[in-house]
């Protein structure tokens, strides 16, 4: 045979091949099957391959002549074709399943990378809105709550201030201790008749490595430890909120006290009565 008639062979080849790649894939995105010639029906999907011959021989979609490892063309009567076609396949596959792994791979650790990023700067935003002790705050030097009834009062006088029944009370008690603090532990104890607890809740970094039981009823209590250290240095800072809603008139002082509050020193400041001792001070500021 002429290698202009082999060629015009090939390109008839590779036209049908073409056209019936066309077909399959068409009929295999509107959802559609065949007949077989049994009458069973058949479904095409887009996954499969559309076997070639031309001369006798496997072709690839090119029209190129499929050849074994010595050079010389397949017969189409053989199988070794199909099983280079299978084997190319699985590689292929293999390399997108690689391929696949890798790019998940690389998203999840860029999900964790900003992740990481977000929480750091989390942590810096925090660190930069502590606040500083307000001028004119009310030492909380108090180791027991004191309360005072008073029906024919109309408000309720707490921390210097008047409030009604039903108002919502904010209290943000600052610290400073003159070393960094390592480890702490404390409570807060009010009359809960005269007040209902909406809320408490450490301030950072005291939050970091830390415990709070808002949950008891007049009493919050807490913990923490942390070998970095916690910086409530001069001129201290926001260290813990509680929350109230005042239920009756009078007055009443709800007590800050500690059992332990050391610093990265070993030195202690706080007696045994829970008042602070060695520099260490609390300050109470009710809005």
């Amino acid at each position: 045979m002429k290698k202009n008639q082999f060629n015009k062979k090939r390109f008839g080849v590779t036209l049908v091949a073409v056209l019936t790649a066309s077909v399959l894939a068409a009929t295999a995105l509107a959802g559609c099957g065949g007949k077989t010639e049994s009458g069973e029906k058949s479904v095409v999907t887009e996954t499969q391959e559309v076997t070639m011959v031309a001369n006798g021989v496997y072709v690839d979609a090119n029209g190129n002549a499929i050849t074994d490892p010595n050079g010389n063309p397949i017969p189409a009567t053989t199988g070794a074709a199909a099983s280079q076609t299978s084997k190319a396949q699985s590689t292929a596959q293999s390399k997108a399943e690689s391929k696949a792994e890798s790019k998940a791979a690389s998203q999840a650790a860029s999900k964790t990378e900003s992740k990481s990023q977000s929480s750091a700067a989390q942590s810096a935003a925090s660190e930069g809105s502590r606040k500083t002790t307000p001028s004119g705050a009310k030492d909380s030097t108090a180791t027991k709550s004191t309360t005072k009834e008073d029906s024919a009062a109309k408000e309720l006088t707490i921390g210097g201030k008047s409030y009604k029944v039903g108002d919502k009370i904010k209290c943000t008690y600052y610290l400073m201790v003159p070393n960094t603090m390592l480890n702490f532990q404390g409570r807060v104890v009010y009359d809960s008749k005269m007040l209902k607890k909406t809320g408490a809740y450490l301030i950072a970094p005291a939050s970091y490595n830390a415990l709070l039981n808002p949950d008891l009823d007049g009493r919050v209590v807490f913990n923490g430890s942390n070998l970095s250290g916690y910086d409530f240095t001069s001129p201290g800072y926001d260290f813990l909120v509680v929350e109230y809603e005042v239920l009756k008139t009078g007055t009443t002082d709800p007590a800050l006290t500690f059992e332990v509050i050391t610093d990265t020193n070993d030195k202690v400041y706080c007696d045994s009565n829970g008042a602070l001792t060695n520099g260490a001070k609390a300050w109470a500021v009710y809005e």
